[in-house]
């Protein structure tokens, strides 16, 4: 029985305790934001706009911009006032008592209650220059009573002062150049974060795009695969028509009958593949896998003909990775502007004033006027050990960074105008196949016409024309391909000089606002 109490009591103190605990701490599930049909058929804009307004990738990219904007926020602030106030408040008693051995003396005791209130407000504001002013009024009150056993008292305290202070340094730690540094290096992080933002946009859009030419490539796929097994019934059954009235040799039948096989083989191959493709892009756009997407688009081709020089220009005016070369570099020239700064002497220029008023109760009333000026210099001279490594060390690396941000900047707008290069080829040469390709299925289509037309009259024998019906599906398919192809050389190259939004017309915002709002609520003024 008491085993059994105490577990009943340990159940009692989880349900009291633990789960209002659970249900407080239990944050709303993410469920899908859109309800959508079996059967949805879809263009390839509608798949982009419809991957950009509820794909996670994107949104977790936005939740991110909250913070970086944030912690530009609070950098873009740095000379802006900070007042800080502090109120603060104390009570205390102490007693003492004292036991004497002593016949001409008794015991004493007494007791003191001792309370504090005050109020501190202060106000600092730093400069470009390095310097800080600081402003602080300081109110309090203070009350002790004191009783023993023989008297009794109390003492009433109250104080209000105010100063005002500045720090001026003049060689280490002060300088615009220095003290402004913070903000430029914010600045150009922030230009690296939105890049960074938008390149994720259009690589979302990139694979969205992939995913879909694929799987609409493979549904003209199985179209193709379909027309081809329905010529092989046809050729099945003509040759049975045509050996039934002794037109051709019995043994053509086995020929027809393989030649079906491979054609239902290959179209369930066809089918297989364009289920994977299926499953690809609904992974992609974050759709349920009840949903059957069937791609609207016609594969057409229009001829671009790019030019390297254009490309390349827009390249170096937009490519993350060339650009963020560039802000490298001038912030390892800040850092070596830093670096010298901090080897400087500490020479700082200090002064300030203060006033303050004291009343006791019972005692005189005073007020007290402070003010100082000077100058304080500090020389660090470490000759030998481990301070002058700590002093050599920002220095050389600084050099040594800025030596390194000099060389990747050429290692990367040379790959940059490498991956252009290659891309305007590769743009040009899939263009001229598919003109081939093209060609070649038109001329497939005329032999196979004739072909049919020989095989009818019995002037061909049933393996060629089981070939010319296989050329024909092959360059069909291969026609289909080329064009894909195509079109996706020119995706990767309107992604590589980072035009991928201006080509679908779609507007780059950097920052959601619902966001903002949900997770600052009304302190999304701390933003700007």
């Amino acid at each position: 029985m008491k085993h059994a109490s105490l577990r009943i009591a340990g159940i009692l103190v989880f349900f009291i305790f633990c789960i209002p605990a659970l249900l407080l701490s239990e944050e709303k599930p993410i469920t899908p934001k859109h309800e959508f049909p079996p059967v949805m058929e879809l263009s390839l804009t509608e798949a982009i706009h419809l991957a950009l307004r509820q794909n996670r990738t994107i949104e977790s990219a936005y939740l991110s911009r909250i913070m970086e904007k944030f912690q530009l926020a609070q950098e873009m602030n740095r000379f802006s006032p900070n007042l800080d106030i502090s109120p603060q408040a104390s009570t205390a008693t102490t007693g003492t008592a004292t036991d004497y051995n002593s016949d001409t003396q008794d015991s004493s005791r007494s007791r003191t209650d001792n309370a504090e209130l005050s109020l501190i407000s202060t106000v600092s504001q730093k400069i470009p220059t390095g310097g800080e002013i600081i402003f602080a009024w300081e109110n309090g009150y203070q009350t002790s009573y004191n009783k023993t056993d023989s008297s009794s008292g109390e003492t009433q305290t109250g104080l209000s002062q105010w100063s005002v202070g500045f720090r001026q340094p003049l060689l280490k730690d002060g300088g615009i150049d220095y003290n402004m540094a913070p903000l430029r290096r914010a600045a150009m992080q922030e230009e690296n974060n939105i890049r960074s933002l938008r390149d994720t946009l259009i690589n979302t859009i990139s694979g969205v795009i992939q995913d879909y030419r694929t799987l609409l490539s493979l549904y003209q796929d199985m179209e193709v695969q379909n027309d081809a097994l329905d010529k092989a019934k046809k050729q099945l059954d003509l040759t049975r028509t045509m050996i039934e009235t002794g037109r051709r040799a019995p043994n053509e039948i086995l020929q027809s009958e393989a030649n079906l096989s491979r054609q239902e083989l290959a179209f369930e191959e066809a089918k297989a593949q364009m289920d994977n493709a299926h499953l690809a892009l609904l992974q992609r756009l974050e759709i349920s896998g009840n949903t059957k997407l069937v791609p609207t688009e016609k594969i057409i081709y229009k001829p671009v003909h790019p030019v390297f020089e254009e490309c390349l220009a827009l390249a170096l005016e937009r490519d993350n990775s060339y650009l963020s070369a560039l802000t490298s570099l001038e912030m390892a020239k800040i850092e070596l502007s830093d670096a010298k700064n901090q080897r400087l002497w500490n020479l700082d220029l200090e002064g300030g004033y203060k006033d303050g008023w004291n009343h006791r109760k019972n005692d005189p009333s005073y007020s007290q006027e402070d003010w100082w000026l000077g100058l304080n210099l500090k020389i660090p001279l470490p000759v030998y050990g481990d301070k002058k490594y700590t002093r050599e060390m920002p220095l050389l690396s600084a050099r040594i960074q800025l030596r390194k941000a000099n060389m990747q900047l050429l290692t990367t707008r040379q790959s940059l105008e490498n991956n252009i290069r290659n891309a305007v080829r590769q743009v040009d040469s899939s263009l001229r196949r598919v003109e081939l390709a093209s060609k070649t299925r038109q001329f497939s289509e005329e032999n196979f016409r004739i072909s049919e037309l020989q095989f009818k009259l019995g002037k061909i024998s049933n393996t060629d024309f089981i070939q010319e019906q296989d050329k024909l599906r092959d360059d069909k398919l291969a026609e289909i391909r080329a064009i894909m192809t195509y079109q996706n050389t020119l995706t990767s190259l309107d992604a590589m000089i980072a035009t991928t939004l201006d080509t679908w017309d779609i507007e780059f915002i950097t920052e959601r606002a619902d966001l903002e709002a949900e997770y600052l609520g009304g302190k999304t003024w701390m933003l700007q």
